[in-house]
């Protein structure tokens, strides 16, 4: 039997923790175009993002105590043009769960208005059980959230790599 990933995608070798998704976002058409690894981090198929596919679809499986924070942060960026650095989780319907680092801008067209959301995305597996056993991991989330609700990027790029470090051990 294929797994999730080898249905959706027909790749199962994504190496998860070390790989990039890209992805870009039509504001006034509201369309989004990703990558293969962005459409097996948010378990889209491939040629939804192909044609392009609703924000709404691509934040569907948000975890619900995520989706509003990252809504607001989307409407900022879309808003101000700045940066957006977030962290959240994501359960897909087969119960499966990542943990997402998204960066990403909203450009402007020449008359000033949005045009193009554009970033990246990291992620990896979260382990069974939702929370992690470690309590080190679990600080270390918990501190991501906090850099990038108050937009310490630096911050929350050292507290990222030091999640890639520990999932790695094990």
């Amino acid at each position: 039997m294929k797994s999730e990933s080898s249905l959706l995608h027909g790749n199962t070798n994504i190496d998860l923790p070390n790989s990039v998704g890209f992805f870009s976002w039509n504001v006034p058409e509201n369309m989004v175009y990703g990558d293969e690894i962005f459409a097996f981090i948010y378990g889209l198929p491939m040629n939804d993002l192909e044609a392009g596919a609703p924000i709404e679809k691509v934040v569907a499986n948000i975890d619900d105590g995520d989706r509003q924070r990252v809504a607001k942060a989307l409407h900022e960026t879309i808003i101000t043009g700045r940066a957006c650095h977030q962290s959240y989780a994501i359960t897909h319907p087969t119960g499966r769960r990542v943990v997402v680092t998204a960066k990403g801008r909203c450009f402007r067209d020449a008359e000033g208005v949005p045009s193009i959301y554009a970033g990246t995305v990291t992620a990896f597996e979260a382990r069974p059980g939702t929370e992690s056993d470690d309590p080190l991991e679990s600080h270390c989330i918990a501190a991501l959230n906090i850099a990038n609700t108050r937009r310490h990027a630096l911050a929350a790029r050292y507290l990222s790599s030091a999640l890639n470090v520990l999932r790695l051990r094990q």
